[in-house]
């Protein structure tokens, strides 16, 4: 049951990063390589677990401490962006999946070089409390989501907004299960 929430977890983040690589109209790299880092740790958790959940919440984090830098509208000689919004949801979506990846952190025997197959273990080192802080943290992310899409105009954020938002729900079910 935790896989098939995971594997429907990994479903609306690739759809909306499709829809953020098809916003043509604006140039937000940033936010695609961070929903591109969300959504090779989300495969890794799921597929190969080849890297700890530990470093994937470092990455996590550290990007999107980069993208609040960068974005920034106090920056000298860079004026503020109509799409900071956007931005501000990737960012905390960052740090949401950071918080899921720790609160779902798998056992170290349960990798591929382990050489036996065990399930999939949730709160193993994490403990019950960031499993539940994770879990408060995915259901604020998403009423943040939907706050923001009823404020949206743009069908491919709405899209976007509305994916991440199913997509960290999804994972904070596959952390009660």
């Amino acid at each position: 049951m935790t896989e098939l929430l995971h594997a429907w977890a990994i479903a609306p983040a690739a759809i909306g990063a499709c829809c953020l690589a098809a916003d043509r109209g604006r140039a937000r790299w940033p936010d695609a390589v961070a929903s591109a880092l969300m959504l090779a740790a989300m495969l890794d958790a799921v597929l190969t677990r080849l890297v700890a959940p530990v470093y994937w919440a470092a990455a996590l984090i550290a990007t999107a401490m980069v993208l609040a830098a960068a974005s920034s509208p106090r920056r000298r000689g860079v004026p503020s962006r109509p799409r900071g919004g956007m931005t501000v949801h990737t960012a905390l979506g960052l740090v949401a999946m950071a918080a899921l990846q720790l609160g779902m952190a798998h056992g170290a025997a349960s990798g591929p070089l382990s050489g036996q197959v065990s399930t999939h273990a949730h709160g193993g080192s994490g403990g019950p409390l960031l499993a539940t802080a994770a879990v408060v943290g995915a259901v604020a992310y998403a009423v943040l989501s939907a706050g923001l899409l009823t404020r949206s105009h743009r069908a491919l954020d709405r899209v976007q907004l509305a994916c991440m938002g199913v997509s960290v729900l999804l994972m904070a079910a596959g952390a009660l299960v």
